[in-house]
């Protein structure tokens, strides 16, 4: 039995849905590993030997630099812990590619709807909510997002 009218929408509204998500977790990976990345070096800098000649220096005539040195460090490294961006990055690169693989069977149906029907589709739902509770633990940046929907709207020649 192919699928219905209101069934080829729902496949096409996962498809969509899919990619848009694809997109949008492959750019907040990209945002995680750059405010990791950042926070790796602005640490090395503020414990490393260029800012201690700085502060050693800046410590004749103020002597609260280089404790607020020693502060900003300690901060930013317990800052880095706390906030995990590296394993949300990580987490975020994997739900992106997980999208991608559902996108791609809910491609593959709504190509040839006449050879699936509902039943087909049960397991499709079950991943898209199992990876949409995956998501809650990462950012929700509804600017990204929107990002995300007029990319995919343009590939799609929609926009």
């Amino acid at each position: 039995m192919a699928l219905s009218r209101a069934d080829i929408e729902r496949v096409w509204e996962g498809l969509y849905n899919s990619e848009v998500r694809s997109v949008y977790f492959g750019r907040l990976t990209a945002r995680y590993q750059k405010q990791q990345s950042f926070m790796t070096w602005l640490s090395l800098f503020l414990s490393g030997g260029a800012a201690g000649t700085f502060v050693s220096k800046l410590a004749v005539t103020q002597p609260w630099v280089p404790q607020t040195f020693a502060f900003l460090t300690a901060g930013l490294s317990l800052y880095s812990v706390v906030a995990k961006k590296e394993r949300k990055g990580i987490d975020s690169s994997n739900l992106g590619a997980k999208y991608t693989q559902l996108g791609l069977k809910y491609d593959i149906i709504f190509r040839s709807p006449s050879k699936y029907a509902q039943p087909d589709l049960t397991p499709l739902e079950e991943k898209r909510i199992e990876l949409s509770q995956a998501a809650h633990s990462l950012a929700d940046d509804p600017k990204l997002m929107k990002q995300s929907q007029d990319k995919i709207k343009v590939l799609r020649r929609l926009k």
